[in-house]
């Protein structure tokens, strides 16, 4: 993948919605088979004939329930309150 295609993969003001595996794993930084298997799950998957996409908000809703939370989040909920609903 060309360095300018994985710019505008990351890119918020070019964001696509669908992407294929093959992106999703250059956008998100994860193996092929990983970001297939996790799609799946998280059930962002849509197959048009030999053709599937990820739908990017689905996936991205899924991976949060990954995160680990920080040590320092009652400061940034007081400092940057814009982000408090990161913290639950």
């Amino acid at each position: 993948m060309s360095d300018q295609k994985k710019q505008n993969l990351a890119d918020p003001k070019i964001r696509k919605r669908f992407v294929t595996y093959k992106e999703a794993a250059e956008l998100y930084s994860m193996g092929l088979t990983r970001v297939q298997e996790h799609a799946k799950i998280a059930g962002a998957t849509y197959k048009m004939g030999n053709k599937v996409l990820v739908n990017t908000d689905i996936f991205e809703a899924y991976l949060e329930q990954f995160r680990i939370p920080g040590d320092y989040e009652g400061m940034a909920k007081k400092f940057t309150p814009e982000l408090a609903g990161l913290y639950h």
